[in-house]
C-alpha cells in the first residue's frame, strides 16, 4: 500500500480569486510595504521591492490574468508580499513577488483532496482546482517569470 502524496501549499487571497502556491516556491512572506514604481511598465507590474539587498519585481497576478482587473488592496495593514524563488532564469530573476490581500494561509494537502474543475484556465494558470468547496488558481510560474522578464527588458 502506497502512502498518499502530501503537498504543503499556501492559499493566497487575491481581490477576486485565490491562488494555491507550493510552499517550496516561497522564499518569504512579508507585510506589504511601499514599492518603487517603474515608468513605462505594464499595469500588472506594480514596482520594485527592496528586499535583502535585492530589487524584487512585484506582480499583480490578477491584473495579469483577468481582463479588466484592477489592483487595489482592501487594507494595506493586512496585505502581504509573497517572495517567490525564480526558477527559469536564476541570474536575471532570482526572486519576484506577488501582492496579496491578506497573510497567506499554509495547508498540508493530501493528493486526493484536490480536484481539477474542468474550467478553462488562463495562460497564466496551470489549472483551476477545487479544494474543499473553493476554486483556486494554480499559477504557471514559468509563464509568469518569462512574461515578467520580457516586461523588465523593455
Amino acid at each position: 500500500m502506497t502512502e498518499p502524496t502530501q503537498l504543503s501549499v499556501y492559499v493566497l487571497a487575491m481581490q477576486k480569486q485565490a491562488v494555491l502556491l507550493p510552499a517550496d516556491t516561497i522564499a518569504e512572506i512579508i507585510p506589504y510595504e511601499p514599492l518603487q514604481r517603474i515608468e513605462e511598465t505594464p499595469d500588472w507590474f506594480l514596482g520594485l521591492l527592496g528586499w535583502r539587498g535585492e530589487q524584487v519585481p512585484v506582480v499583480s497576478f490578477e491584473m495579469l490574468t483577468l481582463k479588466r482587473a484592477s489592483f487595489s488592496l482592501a487594507s494595506v495593514a493586512s496585505a502581504s508580499l509573497v517572495i517567490i524563488r525564480g526558477t527559469s532564469d536564476q541570474v536575471s530573476l532570482p526572486f519576484y513577488a506577488l501582492a496579496v490581500q491578506t497573510q497567506p494561509v499554509a495547508h498540508d494537502i493530501e493528493g486526493g483532496m484536490l480536484f481539477e474543475t474542468g474550467e478553462p484556465s488562463e495562460k497564466t494558470e496551470l489549472a483551476r482546482v477545487r479544494f474543499h468547496n473553493d476554486v483556486f488558481s494554480v499559477p504557471d510560474l514559468d509563464y509568469l517569470e518569462v512574461t515578467l522578464l520580457n516586461a523588465i527588458k523593455q
